[in-house]
């Protein structure tokens, strides 16, 4: 990591010498060094905080003191860390794994390199915030991300206690650069400490010097990650924590650097074919029961309900002729021509074979994938693998096979296209039909979640509405992508479980595209905590990724990123209903009809950094409301007040009054 530091240009590490396990500190080791004291770490790929292991001393730069300490540490830190570890199951590395007492302990000692004698850095200035940590991590859904913020052992305490964003910076590094990055970092403790902001305290580092690191952290990610095709390794983490600020200079104190053998970015998809899942002009369905009101027959009645022309419809059924007027094929195969759409509502197990019938006979531009029970259950990992292997091949064709959505897709409503293959009938759900305009576009990976959604929140008839599931070939990302661009479409309400891998990354850099475009997205992104990524494991086996990442990087690109399930509703009602209204202050007048819900309106004015503001009324106000007061007897009830609570006693009358005047 020291000499990472000084290749990448990011900090001029302190002199250092490692004594491996089997040799002891020397005279030369010594002479190595500079200063007055030496410091001595722990070596171990295990060992990555080092305070809990008593892997950290510091003592004067003396033969005796140096070889005392090295002894003591190879006794103590064994032991202090097997207790730690015992007491923090949930921080067992792998490597230790199944092992405890004496036989964790052994296994700690066996598995440490050596101790780093370091020349001793004496910082500017010590106290709260003064070490800074810089990392990058390798993230599934948006590959490398950097992040910086309080270093030491203050960082996870004031993470978490802390208003969002003091603690530290996160942001991808494919879609910033170290100046961005930097306008990221001056919102934190951090920078407040370390430029002389904070009460108290002085500058210790310029901005510049900040600014060259994160730009080094930052080539350095780009260049071993999936955005550099020939990369040899891909890092997975490089860490410096904490840095401390000596003589003006960042002086890299502690790291931590793993990497692992490349492995390609996924493949290409042909996304132009989308427009045929959006306005399909044919389409089949295999799953339609002849006698039985099943899933398949639902959506059949939906998709000519919902206006599709009936004649540009078939049937997969191996006995019928035809059901509800839609003529039949026995096969895949006997289709008589190729189809825009092809809507599978077959069980599971049955997908693969209906799958190779249609990439062998190239019989569908698009598939919606029904079934459920495709990853997202225990013991079908394998088939949903399988499954992908397979469109994957056939991508790699001349024609691109087919694009496939889902699975576990709950269905796609089109109005555009004139379709509906949500298998919930009109009795449960009535659903708005008609032409006339619809500006949202709704993509989520839970089904159910838009059926409650337009439930709840009838008004927001949505234009689209694609239930994404699995996320097996087509990618939330890909959808955005893509319809980003249709010009009748100006908000997009996405809800996510877990983003394919550089996934999230892609449907990143397609907000930040769809906002420069003027529209709107509003994003919920679920299982930000552990027990809300298991139960998204279980539902659409994704992976629920880091959410503090997610948020950043979806935030940054500019989507209006809800905190629950209400907040996600009334951005959409800020984005639909008031879209393309102005508000020209934060003034507000606040009325009600109960004292306790004007303290609620005057108590909820303030929150993440935005206020309004609950001003006096002017005198003319105040004269024209007390009139009204009057005229309806409720002025020996209650007076003129910003927020104003007018009582239960008020009819409609006064009230439209009061608003009016």
């Amino acid at each position: 990591c020291y000499e990472k530091q000084e290749a990448i240009g990011a900090e001029a590490a302190p002199a250092s010498r490692l004594i491996p396990i089997g040799r002891r500190p020397t005279a030369a080791d010594l002479d190595h060094l500079t200063g007055d004291k030496v410091v001595l770490k722990v070596v171990s790929p295990d060992i990555t905080h080092k305070t809990e292991a008593k892997g950290v001393r510091i003592v004067a730069r003396e033969q005796g003191a140096v070889e005392a300490a090295f002894d003591l540490m190879m006794r103590e830190v064994p032991e202090t860390y097997a207790a730690y570890l015992e007491n923090h199951e949930g921080e067992v590395p792998s490597a230790l794994a199944g092992r405890r007492g004496r036989g964790l302990e052994q296994r700690v000692t066996d598995r440490i390199v050596g101790i780093l004698l370091c020349s001793f850095m004496p910082p500017d200035s010590q106290g709260f915030a003064t070490e800074l940590f810089v990392g990058i991590r390798h993230t599934e859904e948006f590959g490398p991300i950097i992040s910086a913020g309080l270093g030491g052992v203050e960082r996870e305490l004031l993470a978490r206690q802390t208003r969002k964003g003091a603690a530290v910076a996160i942001a991808p590094t494919g879609t910033v650069d170290g100046e961005q990055f930097f306008q990221l970092f001056r919102g934190t403790l951090s920078y407040d400490r370390l430029s002389g902001a904070m009460r108290g305290s002085r500058r210790l580092l310029d901005d510049a010097i900040l600014i060259e690191c994160f730009q080094a952290f930052i080539d350095l990610a780009n260049h071993f990650s999936g955005m550099n095709p020939d990369a040899p390794f891909h890092l997975q983490e490089v860490e410096v924590n904490p840095y401390s600020a000596t003589g003006g200079r960042m002086a890299p104190l502690d790291g931590v650097c793993s990497f692992v053998p490349a492995e390609p970015r996924h493949t290409q998809r042909p996304i132009d074919k989308i427009g045929s899942l959006l306005k399909p002009k044919s389409a089949a369905i295999i799953g339609v029961s002849e006698s039985n009101r099943n899933m398949g027959r639902i959506i059949l009645d939906n998709i000519l309900t919902a206006g599709f022309d009936c004649e540009g419809v078939h049937l997969v059924h191996p006995t019928a002729n035809e059901i509800d007027g839609v003529p039949c094929v026995a096969s895949v195969a006997e289709l008589p021509a190729k189809v825009d759409l092809f809507v599978v509502a077959v069980g599971a197990g049955q997908v693969g074979a209906v799958i190779d019938e249609l990439i062998e006979h190239d019989k569908a531009d698009t598939v919606i994938l029904i079934p459920g029970g495709l990853g997202e259950k225990e013991g079908s990992q394998d088939l949903e693998a399988d499954l992908k292997d397979r469109i994957h091949e056939a991508h790699q064709r001349k024609s691109g096979g087919p694009l496939f959505l889902g699975g576990n897709s709950l269905g796609v409503i089109s109005h555009p296209g004139r379709y509906d293959t949500m298998f919930i009938p009109d009795t449960k759900l009535p659903k708005s039909r008609g032409d006339h305009d619809r500006k949202l576009c709704f993509i989520s990976q839970s089904g159910a979640f838009i059926i409650s959604t337009l439930s709840d929140e009838p008004w927001l008839d949505p234009a689209y509405a694609l239930s994404i599931g699995n996320q097996i070939d087509l990618t939330a990302g890909d959808l955005l992508a893509y319809i980003k661009d249709d010009p009748e479409i100006e908000v997009f309400a996405v809800y996510m479980e877990g983003f394919q891998p550089w996934d999230g990354f892609a449907f990143a850099a397609a907000v930040k595209e769809t906002v420069a475009l003027g529209k709107d997205v509003v994003f919920y992104k679920a299982g930000r905590t552990s027990e809300g990524r298991s139960a998204t494991a279980g539902h659409t086996a994704s992976v629920a990724g880091d959410y503090a990442v997610c948020e950043n990087a979806i935030a940054q690109a500019g989507a209006f990123v809800a905190s629950d399930f209400s907040e996600f509703s009334d951005l959409l009602r800020v984005t639909l209903p008031l879209r393309g209204k102005k508000a020209s202050g934060n003034r507000l007048a606040a009325v009600s009809n109960a004292g306790y819900e004007s303290v609620g309106m005057a108590d909820s004015i303030r929150s993440n950094g935005a206020e309004l503001v609950l001003p006096a009324f002017q005198a003319r106000t105040e004269e024209a409301l007390a009139k009204i007061l009057s005229d309806n007897r409720l002025d020996g009830l209650v007076d003129v007040k910003n927020p104003f609570d007018v009582t239960p006693m008020a009819g409609d009358t006064a009230y439209a009054d009061i608003i009016v005047e």
